[in-house]
């Protein structure tokens, strides 16, 4: 299809009832608008067709994802086979997933479920903005459209998204869609590379881990700073073994028979220069100026040049040590936004 222009005069036509994505068979159409003497030109390019869940759609949604992801300063995207587990169970509504497709071939998504009530007592549903191929941006407000007439059609009064710099960096799409900001989430991100931290390994040891030696000793600090329950531990145990293909280095300082100072590298399989570093406690800032150093000796092995570190719950208790050092941005992960459908 090509492109079409018309003109209509503003004085006729409110814009905003042009509603061009409510077609019987989901078939929509991207428009832009511009003014021009009284006028509202009004180009239509590229039909799309809309369409709600279907089973088989993972394998699509996930290609999609990694591909948007690699633009996105902290890459990530769900794996097919949990898509698919997750989409199998008995409460998942099909609705809560809108995809869009030219020429038959899937090129963005959006994400969204209906969540638990605050205080207010309003019906509300969680969305996550549209993951879109570069090329076909402007397809980006029909899936946001085609969401919020689902969401309405259930009775949602309030929706919720949370916009991040280093994820898609949506800020101008909340405020385009009038969404209001309500408060940063308290987890926070730091982030290495180019920083030069002064700091040497020759007076402290810092060795790979050890499972049978040091396992006991690491899960002590993963309570102190995690406070996760017996169960979480469990799975824990069983991730450190499912997801050792992933971890590159696991590091350790021991002081007199404790473990002072840990690390863990985790690779990212979609942005392959960048890992996190997952589980770093510390209980002195040389200790993580050494394993800052350390962790930077390896990615020039492995190529990684820029690495993520999260503090949250119980870990904010290490911020001081991370402020002390020259790690950037140190903010917020993501902020929450919120919008009233009623």
């Amino acid at each position: 299809m090509g492109k079409l222009e018309i003109l209509i005069p503003k004085k006729r036509v409110s814009f905003s009832k042009l509603e061009t994505n409510r077609y019987p068979l989901g078939k929509a159409f991207s428009h832009n608008e511009k003014t021009y003497k009284g006028f509202y030109l009004v180009s239509f390019m590229e039909e799309y067709t809309l369409k709600i869940y279907e089973k088989g759609f993972e394998e699509e949604q996930a290609k999609v994802g990694y591909e948007v992801a690699r633009t996105w300063s902290f890459a990530h995207q769900t794996p097919p086979e949990v898509l698919r587990e997750a989409y199998s169970k008995p409460d998942f509504d099909p609705e809560m997933r809108h995809y869009c497709f030219k020429d038959g071939k899937m090129i963005g998504f959006l994400t969204s479920k209906v969540i638990e009530p605050k205080e207010d007592g309003r019906k509300r549903a969680s969305l996550v903005f549209p993951s879109i191929l570069a090329e076909h941006k402007e397809a980006t407000d029909l899936l946001i459209e085609r969401a919020f007439d689902f969401l309405k059609k259930k009775d949602v009064e309030v929706v919720e998204t949370y916009v991040s710099a280093l994820s898609g960096n949506n800020y101008d799409l909340a405020h385009k869609w009038d969404f209001k900001y309500v408060q940063d989430s308290d987890n926070l991100v730091y982030i290495l590379n180019g920083v030069e931290i002064k700091a040497t390994l020759e007076t402290v040891e810092i060795r790979d881990f050890d499972r049978e030696k040091d396992l006991e000793k690491w899960l002590e600090l993963v309570r102190k700073y995690d406070e996760p329950s017996e169960e979480g531990i469990k799975n824990l145990i069983k991730e450190l073994d499912n997801e050792s293909g992933n971890i590159i280095a696991h590091l350790v300082i021991e002081v007199d028979d404790k473990i002072v100072g840990t690390t863990m590298v985790y690779k990212n399989e979609i942005k392959p220069n960048t890992a996190n570093l997952a589980f770093t406690y510390v209980t002195e800032s040389e200790y993580l100026k050494n394993l800052a150093v350390k962790v930077k000796e390896v990615g020039k092995l492995r190529k990684i040049d820029t690495f993520f570190i999260w503090l949250f719950r119980g870990r904010l208790k290490l911020r001081k040590y991370f402020e002390e050092l020259n790690f950037k941005y140190g903010q917020p992960s993501a902020s929450l936004f919120e919008k009233y459908l009623k």
